[in-house]
């Protein structure tokens, strides 16, 4: 699968490993940190899925305190409502759209949330 955002539109790369990085920097703003989780965890189709908690965790505030449910259901419906993750996204999947991202290596790995993948 060759990566297409378009005719005429720029795009360039992204190191996944810095993108976990940030997405687990409690300075940065929690559903800025929920876009860079979903781009840091990406898979060739664009999802990033969780384990249970686990999302929390990686969301943890400055002591390493994982996020509540309830902190972490809310950053990840603030990151949908400001397009930085996809309206399909959750706790358990954070999705990305492809005008956003596309990823042209890995084995695609079915989601345990989105059976169909979009």
């Amino acid at each position: 699968m060759a990566i297409y955002f378009g005719n005429g539109r720029p795009w360039g790369a992204v190191a996944q490993h810095e993108f976990r990085r940030m997405a687990r920097d409690a300075r940065n703003i929690n559903h800025y940190r929920v876009q860079y989780a979903a781009i840091g965890w990406a898979d060739r189709d664009g999802h990033a899925s969780f384990q249970a908690g686990e999302l929390a965790a990686i969301l943890a505030d400055k002591h390493g305190k994982p996020l509540s449910k309830q902190s972490t259901t809310g950053a990840v419906s603030r990151a949908k409502a400001l397009d930085l993750v996809s309206p399909q996204s959750s706790a358990a999947c954070l999705v990305l759209p492809r005008h956003l991202f596309q990823k042209e290596k890995g084995a695609p790995v079915l989601c345990r949330v989105h059976k169909d993948r979009q």
